[in-house]
């Protein structure tokens, strides 16, 4: 039986009313004179408004053609007729009737029907109450469902697992996947691989991961086993929150129960190889998985593309492409930005405008990502107008901007000095509903801050607040900095401690930036215990501060000769680490 711990979902099922879901205004309330009691004979009859449906009496029961039913209307005025029939047709028939009303997507209709069906004493069966729960859920009424699953009982109908299936489905469109997870662990009848592997899939989009691995193992231990696709799901949560050894050692269990990584397994765990890059591993992977007769897809191709951008390593990047176009993979859009990136970072303009436009040549079209990534190339290479021009161009194309669209004009404007344009920018954003991030007013900030604009910083550093954002530590290491160059250093200790005060600790940079900005100023005891500060919680020296200190030091001869070389050692033993990394 249904376990009675899910009463809260349940309800009476009078609760249904007809105002409760929208229906076309004409269907139940002006369809009465369209309808009149006829005489079935033999011969078929064509008389509805827009489309027939054929009754012919075959040893005394009326036979309906459903099929030809296309609007809701006819629908409507062939019930009210089966309703008034002596004898009245049979539960399939009306069963049917329904059916088809929800093949026209029209389920409010057939909801009502259904409840004039139980007001009028017609019989219902269980694939009547399916239909009528299935409704509710497209609906998005899973609440509804949950009062007709009631009725079951009452009826003396036991629920199947489609009529689970159909519950569960309607709460994950409605987003309580939790709420569907707990309902299949407490199903009455076992549940079958469709039904796991939905809420599986719902846990893990909606990152439950702890949720997906319970509802895993309980699919486990049942006769029905996981497949592919539920393994291929829950490896593929694993990586994504970095559960590394649960997802290999998960992996490492297929050949054992029988089951062969298909390529969405494989390509699963050559992603979060590359994002750990493990290199070895991945090669092992791809050989593995060609050697099992399953070969790389366009999305494991372009996942390794983005993997070699990202380290610069294009030749091997353009090798996975040559390998995509002579094994009949075709290439992207997330191929080529992926490329399209690589270069950028690179700085090779050249090649991004080479790939921008060979999109178009392939016959792919442009996303925001792409002309994102060739607005960045010609900032970074100083052509602003022509940046400007390719972002009139994207509006023009109706590619909406994104917060990463303007980040990137309104960075580039900053460094350009041209500040009046970038707040002109900024209305514009908000104007078309793009909502500003911190990312979008530190940019601002730092902009202020490099025209010698402090106080216009500082203002709209006040302000983030009343924005609904905090200051990140890049906006405190940016003001921070200023005040540096101000040599404001009261000023610059109140502004660490407000920062401290808040939540928001200091990085290696805001150090760096602290004490070079003291040490410039000859406060070389004020610097001291940020140093060793900065010693004991693993931060380095930059390449900038480190001389400051040694000619400040060299120069006041205030600071204690050993504990001096004893930083300058560690410092300096942490920097040779960092960069044989």
């Amino acid at each position: 039986m249904f376990n009675s711990s899910l009463k809260p979902f349940t309800f009476d099922i009078a609760s249904l009313h007809f105002h409760s879901f929208p229906i076309p205004r004409s269907n139940f309330g002006n369809v009465s004179h369209k309808i009149q009691m006829r005489h079935f004979s033999r011969k078929p009859r064509s008389n509805l408004r827009n489309v027939s449906h054929r009754m012919s009496q075959l040893s005394g029961k009326p036979r309906f053609d459903f099929g030809s039913l296309r609007e809701p209307d006819d629908a409507i005025a062939l019930f009210e007729e089966m309703v008034r029939m002596h004898p009245r047709p049979s539960v399939i028939d009306f069963t049917k009737l329904l059916s088809a009303v929800v093949k026209m997507k029209q389920h409010s209709v057939a909801l009502h029907l259904f409840v004039k069906m139980l007001r009028s004493d017609v019989p219902v069966n269980h694939y009547t109450l399916n239909i009528a729960i299935n409704c509710c859920c497209g609906l998005k009424r899973p609440d509804c469902g949950f009062a007709i699953l009631g009725s079951f009982f009452k009826l003396g109908h036991e629920p199947t697992v489609v009529t689970f299936n159909t519950l569960i489905r309607g709460l994950m469109l409605v987003g309580k996947i939790v709420e569907a997870a707990k309902l299949l662990e407490k199903m009455s009848v076992e549940a079958d691989v469709v039904t796991y592997s939905a809420v599986l899939n719902g846990l893990c989009k909606a990152g439950h991961t702890f949720e997906a691995l319970d509802l895993f193992r309980l699919w486990e231990k049942g006769s029905c086993k996981p497949d592919v696709i539920g393994y291929s799901t829950i490896i593929d949560r694993l990586w994504k929150d970095g559960m590394v050894d649960n997802a290999l050692r998960l992996f490492s269990t297929l050949a054992d129960k029988a089951i062969s990584p298909n390529v969405v397994t494989y390509t699963s765990m050559i992603q979060g190889l590359c994002n750990l890059r493990r290199w070895d591993e991945v090669e092992y992977m791809l050989k593995e998985m060609v050697a099992n007769e399953v070969y790389p897809n366009v999305f494991t191709c372009s996942i390794l593309v983005d993997a070699f951008c990202k380290e610069g390593r294009m030749e091997e990047a353009n090798g996975i492409l040559e390998y995509m176009k002579k094994n009949d993979v075709q290439p992207n859009i997330v191929t080529y930005t992926a490329l399209m990136n690589g270069y950028c970072k690179l700085g090779r303009v050249d090649e991004v405008s080479r790939l921008f436009i060979t999109i178009l040549a392939e016959g792919l079209e442009h996303n925001v990502v792409s002309y994102n990534i060739m607005l960045h190339a010609l900032f970074r290479e100083g052509r602003c107008e022509d940046g400007l021009s390719l972002f009139r161009e994207m509006e023009a194309q109706q590619l909406y901007p994104d917060v990463v669209t303007y980040n990137i004009l309104l960075e580039d404007l900053c460094i350009a000095r041209r500040i009046d344009e970038a707040f002109s920018m900024l209305h514009t954003m908000e104007a078309k509903g793009v909502i500003p991030n911190i990312v979008i007013y530190n940019v601002l900030i730092e902009g202020l801050c490099n025209v010698n604009n402090v106080t216009e910083a500082k203002d709209l550093f006040d302000e983030l607040p009343s924005k609904g954002l905090q200051p990140s530590v890049v906006t405190y290491t940016i003001l921070i900095g200023e005040l540096c160059e101000e040599r404001r250093v009261e000023r610059l200790k109140d502004l660490l401690i407000q920062m401290v005060g808040k939540g928001c600790l200091p990085n290696r940079v805001t150090y760096n930036v602290f004490v070079e900005g003291l040490l410039e100023t000859n406060k070389m005891d004020d610097a001291m215990p940020l140093l060793e500060e900065m010693n004991s919680k693993g931060f380095i020296l930059d390449t900038t501060t480190l001389p400051v200190l040694e000619e400040n030091n060299s120069r006041s001869c205030t600071l204690d000769a050993t504990t001096f070389l004893m930083l300058l050692e560690e410092f300096g033993n942490r920097r040779a680490q960092e960069c044989s990394l």
